[in-house]
């Protein structure tokens, strides 16, 4: 039986045990430990950003599934100084991916201005279809359980936007309705999106889409709009107003020596010395309601043209620069094109939701963050930020765009921010949800799924693969030096010739130190990385998992005494199958591959701090290739790890070691 007091409500199959009224199915929030990959602004020893109040806050830009996301910043990770953002966080805004079925597919601009396209990874494209792998129940459960870790979040006067399209912007209100709750519902605000040129000689069947939907929800009822106007358009002019306003009984006022009593039920906007005033600037008239004809000299008595007694009062508008902002946005465009992404938003719409809704030092976070547009508006509004996705593309454009900022034009105090990813603790618990905690298990499924044959009659090798052996790298724990030496080692005992090994993660500089010993052992030796791909079930079901050998990079060091200058000398991408044959063409120069570099002068086999960097940007395509001289102040030997970016995203690093005596 359903209670008395049940109210009509969205259900989908996964929302109850059983689809009735009952209890829901809690959600499931796994909360996985931070890794923190990336330092940007912040050497070892000072800030080398400008910092204000807020100087033990860093920014945040998070690689990884949300929903695992949400639920660590939920529960914060003190292992990286994170305290729980339970309640912190004043303002999110999110534009989730819509089920349109076009093309996601990014437009990267390559150096000589030809534009070359990048496919969603296939983790970008599995996560899409996961998404609506049961129609509208998967959707349903997917934003549902987004949104209650988005509500923890939220501080208890915060706000949240959801921009959605006409696909299915009525089931997401109605999910937001039972999330927030209906009475906290604000505003559904119209914004305009990309408009598709429709031929009229086209049969039309229906109108052409022009807006999206923008939702606006409040935490509760101690949240807080402040005043937002709108510019006008430039050739908007004054114009003449009636004096009588609604609601409440006016006395009489005296106009041009005429005393006039209001309409009932309303009453004169001005008091009578403001009146007054006005008569005598030429900013009020009387005009004849019979023939409409102007007074606004001398005393009244009739109209002088039509000669009846009937003024109605009316005053001058002046013309205005802006004017109240209302739930129409659409004299500002939705969208945007600067860096490629198809669903970039536009700064002009977040520079309205972020002022609308935070105050500087706030923050405002986005957890489908995309090409980086609400954290590059956050930036230049002063508030801190933390921005997600789950495209490792999406996360190296963000840092691009954030480092690309013109501080001086913005007057922005820029503040150091972090990359943060869930690593091998995602991993981790992928394997135990998946395979279970024997390691033999996860060897072999990854082995097979590299499509060799599983073996157990070595120590080290795992699998065969043609005339090639293969070893299996840890899930939590990147391939290192002493277990290549190992592999090696077993190979020369057995006679083979030919050895892949697979990592998830490598030890830095490996391809410096194997190259001799390899040759010296007699092994064709190959690293390839394990792509993150493999964490989901309908990826492998795909059978379109690729297992791309490392990068190649080498670098000059130029050293006069204490002082390091670093020079790119040579950089192979390990997947040129992916450049277009029309866009090979075009590639004269190893530099050509790569989209941005940066340098850590004194590495110490943690986090790599970002300490210079260079890249190339819409205005400037061209790169530097050699860095700006370090200099030491102290001797002794130092570690200096070079991180390259090519043009698909990709990390590739480097540890070079330097005397300085």
């Amino acid at each position: 039986m359903v209670n008395k007091d049940f109210q009509a409500e969205l259900i989908w199959k996964e929302k109850y045990e059983k689809v009735e009224v009952g209890n829901k199915k809690p959600i499931d929030k796994v909360s996985l430990p931070f890794q923190k990959v990336e330092t940007i602004g912040k050497s070892r020893q000072k800030t080398l950003f400008s910092s204000d109040k807020n100087e033990d806050w860093t920014n945040k830009i998070i690689w990884g599934d949300n929903k695992y996301v949400l639920a660590s910043l939920i529960n914060g990770d003190p292992s990286i100084g994170l305290e729980s953002m339970k309640g912190k966080i004043k303002l999110i805004y999110i534009d989730p991916p819509f089920f349109t079925g076009s093309n996601v597919s990014i437009t990267i601009k390559a150096h000589n201005g030809d534009n070359l396209t990048k496919a969603p990874s296939i983790t970008e494209e599995v996560a899409y279809r996961n998404i609506w792998s049961d129609g509208l129940n998967s959707f349903c459960q997917w934003m549902y359980e987004r949104l209650l870790m988005m509500k923890d979040l939220l501080s208890e006067d915060g706000n949240i936007y959801v921009r959605f399209d006409y696909h299915y912007s009525h089931y997401v209100k109605l999910i937001l309705d039972e999330v927030f709750g209906k009475e906290n519902f604000r505003n559904e605000i119209i914004v305009n999106r990309t408009r598709k040129n429709v031929m009229e000689s086209q049969l039309q069947k229906v109108f052409p889409t022009a807006t999206d939907s923008l939702f606006f929800y409040s935490k509760g009822e101690s949240y807080k709009l402040y005043e937002t106007k709108k510019k006008l358009d430039e050739t908007r002019k004054g114009f003449w107003r009636h004096m009588d306003d609604s609601s409440g009984k006016g006395s009489f006022k005296i106009f041009f020596g005429k005393k006039l009593t209001p309409p009932a039920g309303k009453h004169f906007k001005y008091s009578q010395e403001k009146i007054d005033d006005m008569i005598g600037n030429g900013k009020l008239r009387l005009k004849c309601k019979n023939c409409g004809n102007e007074h606004t000299k001398g005393e009244w008595k009739k109209c002088s043209k039509c000669k009846k007694d009937n003024p109605k009062p009316e005053y001058w508008v002046e013309p205005t620069e802006t004017t109240m902002l209302d739930t129409n946005w659409t004299d500002i465009p939705g969208y945007s094109f600067s860096t490629g992404y198809p669903t970039e938003n536009s700064e002009q719409l977040l520079d309205r939701v972020i002022n609308a809704c935070s105050k500087e030092g706030d923050i405002v976070a986005d957890f489908f963050g995309g090409s980086g547009t609400t954290a590059a508006v956050a930036e230049k509004l002063g508030r801190r930020w933390i921005i997600g996705d789950i495209g490792k593309f999406s996360i190296h454009t963000m840092r691009k765009r954030i480092l690309d900022i013109d501080v001086k034009k913005h007057k922005v105090v820029r503040r150091p921010f972090e990359i943060l990813n869930l690593g091998k603790y995602e991993r981790q618990q992928w394997q135990l949800d998946t395979l279970g905690k024997d390691q033999l298990d996860y060897i072999k499924f990854i082995a097979e799924l590299y499509h060799a044959k599983f073996l157990e009659s070595y120590r080290f090798l795992h699998g065969k693969i043609g005339d090639r052996m293969v070893h299996v790298g840890a899930i939590d724990s990147p391939i290192t030096w002493t277990e290549i030496k190992d592999c090696l080692e077993e190979c020369k005992t057995y006679k083979i010739k030919k050895l892949d090994i697979l990592g998830w993660e490598f030890e830095n500089g490996l391809h410096t130190l194997i190259e001799d010993e390899a040759k010296s052992s007699g092994v064709d030796l190959a690293l390839r990385q394990i792509p993150r791909e493999v964490m989901d079930k309908r990826a492998v079901e795909s059978g379109d998992i690729k297992f791309f050998e490392l990068a190649y990079l080498d670098v000059n060091v130029t050293q006069k005494k204490n002082s390091i200058k670093i020079k790119l000398k040579n950089f192979m991408i390990p997947n040129p199958e992916l450049i277009p044959d029309e866009a090979k063409e075009n590639i004269k120069n190893f530099t050509d591959y790569i989209d941005y570099w940066s340098l850590d002068w004194n590495f110490k086999e943690d986090t790599f701090h970002n300490e210079w960097q260079t890249f190339r940007t819409k205005g400037n395509k061209n790169l530097e290739i050699e860095s700006e001289e370090h200099t030491y102040s102290k001797k002794g030997t130092y570690k200096i790890m070079v991180k390259v970016v090519d043009i698909f995203g990709n990390d590739t690093t480097k540890i070079i070691e330097v005397e300085i005596k």
